[in-house]
C-alpha cells in the first residue's frame, strides 16, 4: 500500500507498486526471508522450529515453508578458505573440476579427464598462476574425490596426491615445476576436495595432448578470462612468450 512507499524507496523498489503481489510468490519470499533471518541470528533448526510454534495463528504450511527455506540457506560446512573460493566462483585465477580421472557421464575412468587437469595447470603456469579445485562442479556444488579414489591402488588422499603429482603433473611437465605447485586437501560437506595452488612459471610450459587422431602433440595453453585456451599458431605462441617472459 502507499503507506510503505518510503520503505520501498529505501530498499530500491521505488514504490509499493513495484512489490510482489502474487500470493504464491509472496509466500515464497516470506519463507526465504524468515529462513535467512534465522541464520543471521544463528538459530539452530530446533530453536527456529520452536519459535515458529509460538505463532498458533500462522498456518502450518507457512511454518513448514520457512523451515525448508532455513535448510536450503544453511551454510555448507567445511574449510573457510575453500568456501570463500566456492562463493566467488570461477575466474581468471580460479577453476573447478568435478573429477581428475572419472568420467561422470560415461561412468568410467577416462584419460581425457586427466588431460583436462594438465591443460588447466599448464595454463595457470603460463599466465599469472591460480587455484584449481578438484572435486567441485562448475556450479560450485561439491562432487568430492570418492570416484577418483576408486580408480587408484591406494584409495585415499595420499594415493591421489601420489598419482596427481608423480604420475601426472611432474611426469608430463617435468620435475622442475614442482616448486610452483602446492597440493592440499580439504573437507567440504563431508567430502574431500583437492586444491592445487599454482604459481606463475619462470619459463614457458608445454604439455603433450592427444589430437583427434590420437597422436600426442606438444601444446601451449594460457588462461583467458575463466577458461583455458590453446594457442594454435607458432606466431601467437612466440608473441605471447615475448610479452609474458620479457
Amino acid at each position: 500500500t502507499p503507506e510503505f512507499d518510503y520503505l520501498a524507496a529505501e530498499v530500491g523498489l521505488g514504490s509499493h507498486t513495484n512489490g510482489v503481489t502474487d500470493e504464491t510468490a509472496r509466500a515464497k519470499l516470506r519463507a526465504e526471508l524468515d529462513g535467512i533471518i534465522a541464520h543471521l541470528y544463528h538459530l539452530t533448526e530446533i530453536e527456529f522450529a520452536h519459535i515458529l510454534s509460538t505463532f498458533p495463528i500462522v498456518p502450518q504450511a507457512t511454518k513448514d515453508a520457512a523451515l525448508q527455506a532455513y535448510r536450503d540457506f544453511a551454510p555448507i560446512p567445511g574449510d573457510p578458505e575453500i568456501l570463500a573460493l566456492l562463493t566467488t566462483g570461477e575466474s581468471n585465477t580460479v577453476e573447478f573440476k568435478s573429477t581428475a580421472r572419472w568420467n561422470l557421464r560415461d561412468t568410467k575412468r577416462d584419460r581425457t579427464m586427466e588431460e583436462v587437469i594438465l591443460k588447466t595447470v599448464a595454463a595457470f603456469l603460463n599466465t599469472q598462476g591460480g587455484t584449481l579445485l578438484i572435486g567441485v562442479a562448475d556450479n560450485s556444488s561439491i562432487v568430492g574425490l570418492e570416484r577418483d579414489y576408486q580408480t587408484l591402488k591406494k584409495r585415499d588422499r595420499d594415493g591421489f596426491e601420489l598419482w596427481l603429482m608423480g604420475d601426472l603433473l611432474l611426469k608430463e611437465m617435468g620435475k622442475s615445476i614442482a616448486h610452483y605447485l602446492s597440493v592440499t586437501f580439504h573437507t567440504v560437506d563431508d567430502k574431500d576436495v583437492c586444491k592445487i595452488a599454482i604459481d606463475p612459471a619462470p619459463e614457458p610450459v608445454y604439455v603433450n595432448i592427444r589430437d583427434k587422431s590420437g597422436q600426442l602433440c606438444e601444446t601451449f595453453y594460457i588462461r583467458t578470462g575463466n577458461s583455458t585456451n590453446k594457442l594454435e599458431k607458432p606466431s601467437e605462441i612466440t608473441k605471447y612468450i615475448k610479452q609474458r617472459w620479457k
